[in-house]
């Protein structure tokens, strides 16, 4: 890439010339792999993430088979503390397009959607890869946070022996982050720090389990009311194996225009998921999950997710489902979307 000179942000700026999103763009279609995770998966690692996430369902516990929760797919290849790959990793930088970027002056970076195709569970032992391909840089878009780039990466979830267990489009902002302006953005720093150091309220399953037998299209699922504090937040950033600054430490997050740290995409999937495996119960299997993050989920507040069943489609030996579900918090709505999930009988 053409290194960034007064004259090229000059262009960029006023049309002249090759754009900085030219550049970008040439960084895309190029497939980047395989980044390998660092060990197979793990009982540990599951226990690890199941314990934050509020996962109960036996298929997700000890035993002989295994599975590992779906939400997972991202986190088993994540770079290590110091944002290293797994040995036999390709030196492809996978986020060359964000590196770019950040030396541009957009330095900042948020992941604003999922949309994930499941194919199948891993179980304990197999040993996950994946390859990306950046697919669409958007035009600059000025935003709340500041004005910046949405970048969407198609990624390819495998084991050591090439089989896809996941495909996903995943939409990060990256953007120069505005001055923090509390008392123009409705982001305030929590002041509710009681339930921080208080003992976490386990998910009760059986609250929100439905009985399929007499499901009907438009029945609204039961609530899930979860406190957001600093332990969750923090702890879903390590059970998801993400060092991401600004999930737990706030000097980064106010750099990134956030008052305090804030929840990361990969925690608000397994929390979405969790929501999902309750009411489906232990033969339910989320073949679709998309949604949008909006609102950040900050210490202090408290997410409301609720869902309704919009569809429903008879199958051999069982039903498939078309859900929405949206998660609210106290500044509006941190996370929307659908989901497609087959429930065996």
């Amino acid at each position: 890439m053409m290194k960034l000179t007064i004259e090229s942000e000059f262009n960029f700026k006023f049309g002249f010339g090759m754009t900085e999103k030219e550049q970008l763009a040439a960084l895309s279609g190029i497939r980047r792999g395989p980044y390998i995770a660092f060990n197979r998966v793990s009982a540990a690692q599951i226990w690890r993430w199941c314990s934050v996430m509020g996962e109960q369902q036996a298929r997700y516990q000890t035993g002989s088979d295994q599975f590992a929760p779906l939400a997972m797919m991202q986190m088993w290849t994540m770079r290590d503390y110091y944002d290293r790959y797994a040995p036999g990793s390709t030196s492809d930088r996978p986020y060359q397009v964000f590196d770019d970027m950040a030396a541009m002056g957009y330095d900042s970076n948020v992941a604003v959607s999922y949309d994930i195709e499941f194919l199948r569970h891993l179980r304990v032992g197999e040993w996950p890869r994946h390859y990306t391909t950046v697919v669409n840089i958007s035009d600059p878009k000025a935003t709340s946070l500041g004005v910046g780039y949405f970048v969407t990466e198609r990624v390819e979830y495998t084991t050591d022996t090439a089989e896809v267990f996941a495909y996903a489009n995943i939409t990060y902002f990256q953007y120069r982050a505005k001055a923090l302006e509390p008392t123009t953005s409705g982001l305030t720093l929590s002041d509710d720090t009681a339930a921080d150091i208080s003992t976490p309220v386990m998910l009760d399953p059986d609250s929100l389990a439905l009985d399929w037998s007499c499901v009907t299209a438009g029945l609204s699922l039961p609530e899930w009311r979860l406190p957001i504090t600093h332990r969750l937040v923090v702890g879903g950033a390590l059970a998801t194996q993400d060092f991401i600054p600004v999930h737990h430490n706030v000097p980064a997050a106010r750099a990134a225009g956030m008052p305090d740290i804030f929840m990361n995409i990969l925690t608000t999937s397994g929390l979405v998921c969790t929501y999902i495996n309750a009411c489906a119960g232990e033969s339910g299997f989320i073949k679709n999950l998309k949604f949008s993050l909006m609102a950040p989920n900050m210490p202090g507040d408290v997410m409301t997710l609720q869902g309704q069943i919009q569809e429903l489609t008879a199958l051999d030996g069982g039903i498939e489902a078309s859900i929405t579900f949206a998660g609210k918090n106290r500044m509006g709505m941190h996370t929307q979307g659908s989901a497609v999930v087959q429930v065996s009988k």
